[in-house]
């Protein structure tokens, strides 16, 4: 693993302003470069906030809405990173379900997207926390620790 700064990843903002704009879904990011750099694999933690992003746009689709990504510095050494949307929100009965291997609420679904996320930042001695209230929206809290001199 190597130091990777959290700050707009080109490719992964495009890939997720695209999906957003065919929703009519506005995205922020804010993400200075002030915030430290973390020890991970790039492609791994990419494949974390694409998957989160989607997610986001996927559970606005019907009516559009915002979608905001920031990173900043945490306590006790770590960057947080917050993927927040103003979607449908997560069913109270699943919110303890979300990062099981094969559950999904989608009608197309596979179950794997968010066990996937999970398993990525337990890899990278992260922590994840997710906050939903039903027709108001969702915050996925993601902490990964520092690199080393940073």
């Amino acid at each position: 693993m190597s130091a990777i700064g959290i700050q707009r990843d080109v490719h992964a903002i495009a890939v997720i302003e695209t999906e957003a704009a065919k929703h009519g879904i506005r995205v922020t990011v804010d993400a200075p470069g002030s915030v430290s750099a973390v020890n991970g694999d790039a492609a791994m933690l990419r494949q974390v906030f694409l998957n989160l992003a989607i997610n986001a746009c996927q559970a606005m689709k019907s009516n559009g809405g915002s979608l905001r990504i920031t990173a900043a510095q945490a306590s006790r050494g770590r960057v947080e990173i917050r993927v927040e949307d103003t979607g449908v929100g997560i069913a109270p009965e699943h919110l303890s379900r979300i990062f099981d291997l094969y559950f999904t609420t989608k009608e197309r679904g596979t179950g794997i997207g968010l066990s996937m996320v999970y398993r990525i930042i337990q890899m990278h001695d992260g922590e994840i926390e997710v906050q939903s209230t039903p027709g108001r929206g969702t915050t996925f809290r993601v902490l990964l620790p520092r690199a080393q001199g940073y």
